[in-house]
């Protein structure tokens, strides 16, 4: 953006749209968009996932199905999760997949799995995520920061993890923007993942 700036004075259609965009951006995740311009905004991000599980696929889909009251919607099933199993290469309790569901519950979504990957499976175990900063995230804003953390999270998660029944995601490096670094700190029953993805840290 600097370099865009220095034209001899001239305004810039490019460097306006960037700003206009990055405007957006800022407000959307309340960030302070002349600390960002000014290079004094955090580059660290940090997102805690509190994790339950195992469960068997019966517990999940007759039991997380927490929508919350309309019109906000705001219930305690939604979020991260993953799903172990048999892998014919890889053995048992192996990752097979990790999701996300912001629109529809934990038991909605895996539902929808039981008629496709999940149909002729057995053992499996699934371990959900739930994310929530209070400090971030509201129904004001129609939780949209708390939308953005769980999409970058569950990239993240999918970038590191390559769980074996994921397809997109798995060679898409995650861009982090508007920060530099983020870090996932893992809270109870995780699974195999570690305590802590560090990204892009642990990418190389």
């Amino acid at each position: 953006l600097k370099k865009l700036s220095h034209q001899q004075g001239k305004s810039n259609p490019i460097l306006i749209i960037h700003l206009e965009g990055l405007r957006i951006l800022c407000f959307f995740l309340k960030i302070n968009f002349v600390e960002i311009l000014k290079g004094e905004a955090m580059d660290n991000h940090e997102i805690e996932i509190e994790w339950e599980g195992p469960l068997t696929i019966k517990e999940t889909t007759d039991e997380k199905n927490d929508a919350g009251e309309p019109p906000d919607y705001g219930g305690n099933d939604y979020g991260l999760y993953q799903i172990y199993g048999e892998h014919i290469l890889c053995g048992s309790e192996t990752l097979l997949y990790i999701g996300k569901t912001t629109e529809q519950t934990f038991s909605a979504r895996i539902k929808q799995h039981l008629k496709d990957f999940l149909k002729n499976e057995g053992n499996i175990k699934v371990f959900l995520g739930r994310i929530y900063d209070p400090k971030r995230h509201c129904k004001k804003e129609n939780w949209k920061t708390w939308r953005w953390d769980v999409d970058i999270a569950e990239r993240i998660l999918i970038y590191k993890y390559c769980p074996n029944y994921n397809g997109r995601g798995i060679g898409d490096l995650p861009s982090l923007m508007p920060h530099t670094k983020i870090l996932l700190k893992h809270k109870g029953e995780s699974g195999r993942l570690q305590i802590q993805d560090n990204a892009p840290a642990d990418y190389s």
